[in-house]
């Protein structure tokens, strides 16, 4: 009944008169700078899938004269029918020279034009070789006395010069990890050097890309099709590889001593408080190899299009998901006390003097992956293709003694080599567009084999009007780990695209120059229960008068537990350099349909944006959550503001200073013994453009 219902709101919602943007995010995406991303994140504007793609494509960014359509839909706001002038543009012109080409032309709005300023890179096809850009930045943070130093610290630079020259690169300065883990054969269990200082430098690359060839080495991300066979690139419709220096934040300190007894009588972590930490930046390991690209071809009418890529990276790791493989044959047998996690003892100097074990810890270079993959596709044109991409991955531990795998909670098949192959094809006709992908897994897991998934996507672009719907299926064996097509945010053994079939409903539309609808109706099943489970949301944007703005959004989801959140958002701006903004957010949670015992929680955030000078803004905002507001013993209950101030040195440098306070008001317990409380948080960041 759910999932009639569900669809039957999506059918009534196409209905409405139509004009519109693109549906890959919740809202009308209008950022300067990432630090705008992170709001919209914080405020829940955003999901987290939304600001992974988001992230990465500001810090990538988008080549105008050189993105086909695939990548050129990736930029937020645009739909195939701005995505196709913008191409026939391009084809007449011979270049786009600036942004306000696109404007001029008529291509685009002069609204939607200012929104792509931070994802797009435009430089002339005619520029001198010698012409260079690029930018570094570095930043810090430090949360007062308890925390450690130095402060963790990162720097983040790339380069483009030469014309078709791509050097990018990220480093950071960690202090709250273990090192050097080995296996200590008289415990039976790893042991690892404590936490230290470390210069790290996870992400560097080189890429050379002219109009038919591109090759890159160092660190990357690749992707195809609907990205069922193999996808690493958080975007929608990947189509080939670009290089990865991206770093980020987590905005809550980490707890500073993470130890239990062990051999000890007792844990060396203060049992009267518990002093927490500014965690170090984070990035995602993806790849890191050589990749090579042929990206046009001319055969008969058409184009070929080739890439292969190889990769061997070191992994971190949580200690949870390890299993010593000589002690549990199968990881799922949970009630087997040898299919647990070998604990990880601290080495003090003396490696024979009784240690404490480390807990909730990611253990660094545990097991190295070797992974080759290629794609090839024929395109007749722009808007039809077929291509086949394959995969194979075989994963080495490199700790010495135990015979280890994976728990079968981890993404990885938790034994021996996996790969995948699959078929992709799309094809598109006035304002129709289909996309299918097929693909077979194949894994050596006890019990399992591989399995099949296929994604059958339509997209329809009416005016200015998008409605994207897609049907999925993918099998309980289906494992594969680089597989991120639509899904349902439940998991089997640490994979979404698994386990489920379902049917997904997305549309954005205007139907008036001041509304903007967006709306999700999304019917899944799970294939091992039979359970049925599902979501449902819509967000209506106003534009009350010129100076007032108006939302309302609203969301249902019922998978495992019943979620439902009523939010409303409403912002001023009576000039140009000041705006203000309000938000109210009611969510309730219960366990059972008809909601025994519900949770509900409440959310309040005021902001403020100002410019008092072109080369100076200053932003303020205030949240306050109270979760589980009927219980102050059960949840978190917050209080956090921070004020921000960025100074644009020259045209394009800038200084920015922030400070955070941040208070937690409920009764827990393990909230009294919280150190600091309330926390304070000191940023600093410099970028410098030339």
């Amino acid at each position: 009944m759910f999932l009639k219902r569900a669809f039957a709101f999506a059918s009534l919602i196409t209905l409405a008169p139509c004009t519109a943007s693109a549906v890959q995010y919740e809202i009308f995406i209008e950022v300067e700078t990432e630090e705008d991303l992170y709001d919209l994140l914080a405020t829940e504007q955003i999901s987290e899938s939304s600001f992974n793609a988001l992230l990465l494509l500001y810090q990538t960014r988008v080549e105008l004269n050189r993105a086909n359509r695939q990548r050129l839909y990736l930029l937020p706001n645009l739909d195939y029918g701005h995505v196709d002038r913008i191409l026939a543009y391009r084809t007449e012109a011979g270049a786009i020279h600036e942004l306000g080409d696109l404007v001029a032309a008529g291509v685009l709005e002069a609204e939607m034009v200012e929104t792509l300023r931070a994802f797009v890179i435009v430089r002339p096809p005619n520029a001198p070789k010698s012409q260079t850009k690029g930018f570094m930045r570095v930043q810090g943070r430090w949360s007062g006395r308890y925390d450690r130093l130095p402060p963790a610290s990162a720097l983040q630079a790339r380069v483009k010069t030469l014309r078709n020259l791509d050097i990018g690169g990220a480093a950071a300065l960690t202090r709250n990890g273990l090192h050097r883990v080995r296996w200590d054969a008289n415990r039976a269990a790893f042991s690892a050097e404590p936490e230290g200082v470390r210069f790290e430098l996870p992400k560097l690359y080189v890429e050379w890309e002219d109009d038919k060839w591109e090759i890159i080495g160092g660190t990357y991300r690749v992707g195809f099709g609907q990205r069922l066979t193999f996808d690493v690139t958080d975007q929608i419709t990947p189509n080939g590889f670009f290089g990865d220096y991206e770093l980020r934040r987590s905005n809550e300190l980490g707890l500073r001593c993470r130890r239990s007894a062990g051999e000890l009588p007792a844990s060396p972590c203060p049992t009267d408080r518990v002093t927490r930490v500014t965690p170090d930046y984070a990035w995602t390991n993806r790849l890191t190899g050589v990749a090579v690209g042929l990206k046009d071809l001319p055969v008969g009418r058409g184009w070929l299009q080739a890439y292969a890529w190889g990769s061997y990276q070191a992994h971190r790791i949580p200690q949870i998901e390890i299993v010593d493989t000589s002690t549990c044959s199968d990881p799922r047998r949970d009630e087997d006390p040898g299919c647990r996690a070998p604990p990880v003892y601290v080495r003090a100097r003396d490696p024979t003097a009784p240690a404490s074990t480390a807990t909730f810890a990611t253990l660094p270079a545990m097991y190295a992956e070797a992974l080759a993959g290629a794609n090839a596709s024929y395109f007749w044109h722009d808007r039809a293709h077929i291509g086949a991409t394959g995969y194979g991955s075989m994963p080495r531990w490199l700790v010495r003694g135990p015979e280890l795998g994976f728990q079968e909670f981890s993404r990885k098949p938790f034994t021996g080599p996996f790969g995948a192959v699959g078929v992709d094809a799309a094809f598109g006709f006035g304002a129709q567009d289909f996309f299918a992908e097929v693909a077979r897994s194949f894994d050596a897991q006890v019990g399992g084999g591989g399995g099949y998934g296929a994604v059958v996507r339509s997209v329809t672009t009416v005016g200015s009007t998008e409605l994207d719907m897609s049907v999925r299926y993918y099998g309980s064996k289906y494992a594969n780990p680089y597989a991120r097509p639509v899904s349902a945010p439940d998991e089997l053994d640490g994979l979404r695209a698994r386990d489920e079939a379902g049917l997904r409903l997305r549309l954005a539309t205007q139907p008036g120059p001041r509304i903007r609808l967006r709306t999700i109706a999304d019917g899944w099943r799970q294939l091992s229960s039979g359970a049925l489970h599902g979501l449902l949301f819509a967000r209506a944007d106003l534009q009350i008068a010129p100076s007032w703005a108006w939302a309302l959004w609203t969301e249902y989801r019922n998978a495992g537990s019943q979620r439902a959140l009523l939010a409303t958002r409403i912002a001023y701006e009576p000039v140009r350099q000041l705006t203000l903004s309000g938000q109210f957010q009611h969510r309730w949670v219960a366990t059972r349909l008809r909601g025994v015992d519900v949770q509900q929680d409440i959310a309040a955030i005021l902001s403020m944006t100002a410019r008092p000078l072109d080369i100076l803004r200053f932003r303020l905002r205030v949240r306050y959550d109270f979760e589980d507001i009927w219980d102050n013993h059960r949840r978190p209950h917050t209080l956090w503001g921070y004020l921000d101030a960025a100074l644009t040195v020259r045209e394009r440098d800038m200084v920015r200073v922030r400070y955070d306070v941040r208070a937690f008001l409920d009764r827990r317990e393990s909230t009294l013994r919280r150190v600091p409380n309330p926390e304070h948080w000191l940023w600093l960041e410099y970028v410098f453009r030339y």
